[in-house]
C-alpha cells in the first residue's frame, strides 16, 4: 500500500514536502518513490506510473538535475546538513 511520507531532519529542522511512497490503494498500476535532488538539496516525489522499466533516470522538475532514489535506511541523509538523523513520518494511505 502507498503511504504519504514526510522526511524531517532532527539536526537542522529540514522538512521535505509530503511525498507518496509505494503502490496506490485505489489503483495498483500507480506507484511512487522518494528521491533526492543533489542540486536543489531536497527530497522529491517521483511518479513511476507508466514509466518504462528500462528507464531508470528521472529529472528534478525544478532544476532538471538527475534524481537519486532513497532505497535504504542508510540513504536517509539530510539533504541540507548531511546529518544521518532523518525522521520519517508516515501518514494516510493514497
Amino acid at each position: 500500500m502507498g503511504e504519504y511520507t514526510t522526511f524531517e531532519c532532527r539536526a537542522c529542522g529540514y522538512k521535505a514536502e509530503r511525498v507518496r511512497w509505494g503502490v496506490s490503494v485505489n489503483d495498483p498500476r500507480q506507484r511512487c518513490m522518494p528521491a533526492y535532488c543533489v542540486e536543489c538539496g531536497t527530497i522529491r516525489e517521483v511518479d513511476l506510473t507508466g514509466a518504462d522499466l528500462m528507464v531508470d533516470e528521472f529529472d528534478c522538475p525544478d532544476c532538471g538535475s538527475q534524481l537519486f532514489f532513497l532505497e535504504k535506511a542508510a540513504s536517509y541523509t539530510c539533504p541540507k546538513c548531511k546529518a544521518h538523523d532523518m525522521r520519517l513520518i508516515q501518514g494516510d494511505y493514497w
